[in-house]
């Protein structure tokens, strides 16, 4: 799939309007082998420069196009392109730079739809913009996202959008989970304090490790 801009300041003018929301409008009739939700390979091209990303397919607009959803690696290449940080290119994509994305994308469809043992897989990936897809599984259980709230090996966006999950979030083992977990930004620790139970709240308090900004927020809490 191929969203093609005739210059820099073009492809500008959606970043800013798109994809800052997470994603592009890919214009142009709607292939007929595309499949909604559908991981695919979105070529993304500016006058003669381009990159090639993972996206995932999220509304289809007959006549009018596709839109896409990309993660926050792919936003950043995106981003590099329409200000001119990548060089035109000369020939056709290397083919490395293909491989690499129906690697991503093959990754990204376990995610998407493995069993346990794939989900995990996915989890233990050194590429941790991939870790996210795993909370769109239908398949994920409530002892794997415990276990997962834990983990200080995957992205910090998988721990903000779990911590985000009103399923997920507002249950006290899980938010606790997440509040100690160094990996979650401290803005989004401090708010999930109050789905944490009393007594957990008491041990935030006293404990020394807890970081400074959510020990305060334990106390506070208990003040209350």
């Amino acid at each position: 799939m191929v969203a093609s801009y005739p210059d820099r300041a073009a492809l500008e003018v959606d970043v800013a309007q798109q994809l800052a929301k997470g994603g592009l409008l890919v214009r142009g009739e709607v292939p007929a082998d595309v499949e909604l939700f559908a991981a695919v390979e979105l070529e993304v091209t500016a006058g003669d420069a381009s990159v090639c990303v993972a996206a995932q397919v999220l509304q289809m607009f007959p006549g009018i196009g596709v839109a896409v959803g990309v993660d926050a690696a792919a936003r950043a290449q995106i981003e590099a392109l329409a200000r001119g940080e990548i060089a035109a290119v000369a020939a056709a994509p290397a083919r490395p730079r293909a491989n690499h994305a129906a690697e991503m994308l093959e990754k990204i469809q376990r995610a998407l739809n493995g069993d346990r043992d794939a989900r995990q897989a996915v989890l233990r990936d050194p590429n941790r913009t991939i870790h996210v897809h795993v909370l769109r599984n239908p398949g994920l259980q409530l002892d794997e996202v415990a276990a997962i709230a834990r983990m200080t090996t995957v992205s910090t966006e998988l721990l903000t959008q779990l911590a985000g999950r009103r399923e997920y979030g507002h249950r006290p083992e899980i938010a606790i989970a997440l509040v100690r977990n160094p990996t979650l930004p401290v803005p989004v620790a401090v708010e999930l304090v109050a789905r944490v139970n009393e007594a957990d709240l008491k041990l935030l308090a006293k404990d020394n490790r807890t970081r400074e900004p959510i020990q305060r927020a334990a106390r506070k809490r208990l003040l209350r």
